[in-house]
């Protein structure tokens, strides 16, 4: 015979109804706690060093969510080992909203560069909103005669050798954009990586370097000063305060879009409502002109959007710089 169940129908109505007390009692204090988000100081994590693109923005946006949120914000710096320093300390944080990561490119490029990694972002980290696209723009210097991007083109395509071109730092999406931009005009040119955008403008305002790709932010001084010159933008638009500089499909090439970006990023298991608040925090942040206009000025692309549109975002550009990385070889140790 069949065992008989040593619950009493009455019992088991009690032990029903108290699950279900349990639960009402549960989704209760979560809400309480996402109303109560944020109780305490949020930070920021940039893991690149105080003063750059990255920094700026972070603060800018830090500011915002600090007003509307009615909270102070606070924008770490932890640079090193190519942003990996910052981002494993936002990984190993607690999924509770108050320390986020100013991610960027390297988080998804970070993974074709290195063998093994301290983390698995795609696992460890989720997508809160896109802040900024940061477009890379070909820049020449008085060497280059060439005046149109069609005409250097023309003329790198002929050079053979003997062309050189300065980067921010080997494995940089401006390295990995002038990569690109070699093999699809055909040539070979010297790759020479420096510490950052400025020496690497620098080294082409001076006539060390022939070209570079590089972010209007640290190369507008030497643009207004008359040092480099800027031929196209690799973008699908041209840029609002450039508005004579063509995309690279205009002068020819195909059409590209290399530009990397900034974007806020939470570890993985933060609750969706605290997500969400930060989203639609950070929209209305990029959503006031005034703040548009800054970024603009300082030659980034407002974003925002949903999660889901960043999420796809990095998947896409994941494989796009992938296939850069793995066709031209490049290795970091």
């Amino acid at each position: 015979m069949p065992a008989r169940s040593l619950l009493t129908p009455v019992r088991r109505r009690i032990l029903l109804r108290g699950a279900s007390l349990f639960a009402s009692l549960s989704c209760l204090a979560f809400a309480a706690g996402a109303q109560s988000y944020p109780s305490k100081p949020i930070t920021i994590v940039v893991p690149f060093a105080a003063g750059g693109a990255s920094d700026i923005t972070a603060r800018l946006i830090g500011q915002e969510l600090s007003n509307n949120l009615h909270t102070p914000v606070v924008v770490d710096n932890k640079p090193g080992a190519n942003s990996q320093i910052g981002t494993a300390f936002v990984v190993r944080s607690a999924p509770d909203g108050y320390t986020l990561l100013l991610g960027t490119t390297s988080l998804i490029n970070n993974v074709h560069f290195y063998p093994q990694m301290p983390y698995d972002a795609s696992r460890s980290l989720a997508p809160v909103v896109g802040i900024v696209d940061v477009p890379a723009f070909l820049l020449v210097g008085s060497k280059i005669k060439e005046k149109t991007a069609k005409d250097f083109i023309a003329m790198a395509a002929k050079s053979g050798t003997s062309l050189n071109y300065a980067s921010a730092g080997a494995g940089s999406t401006l390295h990995l954009a002038a990569e690109w931009f070699k093999s699809v005009v055909g040539f070979q040119a010297q790759h020479v990586p420096l510490k950052g955008s400025g020496p690497a403008v620098t080294s082409v305002a001076a006539g060390e370097t022939d070209f570079s790709f590089e972010n209007l932010g640290p190369a507008q001084p030497q643009i207004d000063a008359g040092r480099v010159r800027v031929l196209a933008i690799a973008a699908p638009k041209r840029f609002p305060t450039l508005p004579n500089v063509p995309t690279l499909k205009e002068a020819g090439l195909p059409d590209v879009d290399l530009s990397s970006w900034f974007v806020l990023m939470t570890p993985t298991g933060t609750p969706p409502v605290v997500v969400q608040t930060l989203n639609q925090e950070v929209n209305k942040a990029l959503a006031k002109p005034e703040i548009r206009n800054r970024l603009i000025k300082l030659g980034l692309v407002p974003l925002g959007g949903t999660t889901e549109q960043l999420a796809a975002r990095m998947q896409q550009d994941s494989g796009k710089w992938g296939s850069i990385i793995r066709a031209a070889n490049i290795k970091l140790d």
